[in-house]
């Protein structure tokens, strides 16, 4: 999480830096075509198979994309998903406990790890955006379709590194790697103004995945997994965006 934000970070700096200055008449009175940046969270409850493994699920990442003057848009992202509900917690780890219910470490001390949930996806969505009840003909309500690639994974970090039974290719016993594709809706309103820091959407986003399991093996349950999942993924998405407009003189300025 640390590296994601730092990353982000630098890239609405230099976004804030690069952007040239608008003519906010044009802005408010006209739609004009605009690059987008954008960056987002998501509050994400899963529902189905997802939810036999995960509770509460969180996505931060950016995307970018091209308004059209028609309000056409289109984008692509990459997002990171983390969360600290993991559903089967207490009993993943309970092949590696001893008697007294405590994992040992490689020198014989009591073991701390740390179990929650890690993946991503990448997404391409296009759409439209409907300037109803809106201050200005860039903004209104948006609706959007889209799909892609999402893989996750039970993370399982032990405090030192020293518990052999999750060291190297053992912890692929342990993390249920399940990978897919995705297709995602989105239902929201999405504000473009005449400033560079006041531009956003917000809505709920709905995600359907068709996923499998990709490890051979499941050390907690001793079977072999084969199986095919269908994930599914509902929500409240915000994020803020960073506008970059054509100039009137009919030039474009790239950064």
């Amino acid at each position: 999480m640390k590296y994601v934000s730092t990353i982000i970070g630098l890239l609405i700096s230099v976004a804030l830096w690069a952007q040239p200055k608008t003519d906010d008449t044009m802005v408010k009175d006209s739609a004009v075509g605009s690059a987008l940046f954008r960056v987002a969270y998501a509050a994400q409850i899963p529902v189905g198979d997802y939810a036999n493994r995960f509770g509460f699920t969180n996505h931060i990442g950016a995307s970018a994309g091209y308004r059209t003057k028609s309000n056409w848009i289109f984008t692509v992202g990459g997002y990171y998903i983390f969360g600290n509900s993991v559903t089967d917690k207490n009993t993943l780890l309970a092949s590696m406990t001893n008697s007294s219910n405590l994992i040992i470490t490689s020198s014989g001390e009591q073991a701390y790890v740390n179990i929650s949930q890690q993946g991503y996806y990448v997404n391409f969505q296009f759409g439209k955006i409907f300037p109803w009840v809106a201050p200005n003909p860039n903004s209104g309500f948006m609706f959007t379709l889209g799909g892609g690639f999402m893989e996750h994974w039970i993370g399982l970090r032990a405090q030192g590194n020293n518990v052999p039974q999750l060291l190297g290719d053992n912890r692929k016993g342990y993390d249920r790697l399940t990978n897919g594709i995705i297709l995602q809706e989105f239902i929201g309103y999405h504000f473009q103004g005449s400033t560079r820091l006041l531009n956003f959407y917000a809505g709920f986003e709905f995600t359907q995945g068709f996923t499998g399991n990709r490890r051979s093996y499941d050390i907690p349950t001793m079977t072999v997994k084969d199986e095919d999942y269908i994930d599914l993924l509902f929500g409240f998405k915000v994020g803020w965006m960073m506008p970059f407009y054509r100039r009137n003189q009919d030039k474009y300025y790239y950064y």
